[in-house]
């Protein structure tokens, strides 16, 4: 049998304190920096959760396991604390807004317009699916996206 000496005994407590810390550390730690997307998806977890009972409380009021002085009282008390909590969800929208959302809208769609705009000759997509709205060759019978077939009018002459 091996003797036990002090300095064993301390080089043990010295590695269960280190193993120790190391486990607890992820307690300790700070919340993450991005306080503001916490809030909002506390904000929506709390509005899902009283969309949710009033949506209970609608269904127990219907199988007649509410009286309806009861329900009135207890439906407008949750809708107001739902009311609260999108209106929390769009004060912190506004203050997120970076400039004209509008503006930044129609830029996009510019863009997006001028990266579809046919180029006459160059084979390039000038026609568009019925179904889905894939661009399409001139030569395509089917959508190449959805497999819709594609129908062309011939002009009248």
């Amino acid at each position: 049998m091996l003797p036990v000496t002090i300095g064993s005994i301390l080089l043990g407590l010295a590695i269960l304190i280190v193993v120790g810390l190391f486990l607890v550390r992820p307690f300790f730690k700070p919340p993450p920096a991005d306080e503001v997307s916490s809030k909002r998806q506390q904000l929506t977890a709390q509005k899902s959760a009283l969309l949710e009972a009033v949506r209970a409380l609608e269904f127990d009021h219907d199988t007649g396991k509410i009286p309806d002085e009861e329900y009135e009282q207890m439906r407008t008390s949750l809708m107001s604390e739902a009311a609260a909590a999108l209106k929390m969800l769009d004060e912190m929208s506004d203050e997120q807004r970076d400039g004209d959302v509008y503006a930044q809208i129609e830029a996009a769609i510019s863009r997006i317009k001028q990266q579809r705009a046919p180029v006459a000759g160059t084979g390039t997509a000038i026609r568009f699916c019925t179904n889905c709205g894939q661009g399409l060759e001139s030569d395509d019978n089917f959508c190449p996206r959805c497999g819709q077939a594609v129908y062309t009018v011939q002009p009248s002459t």
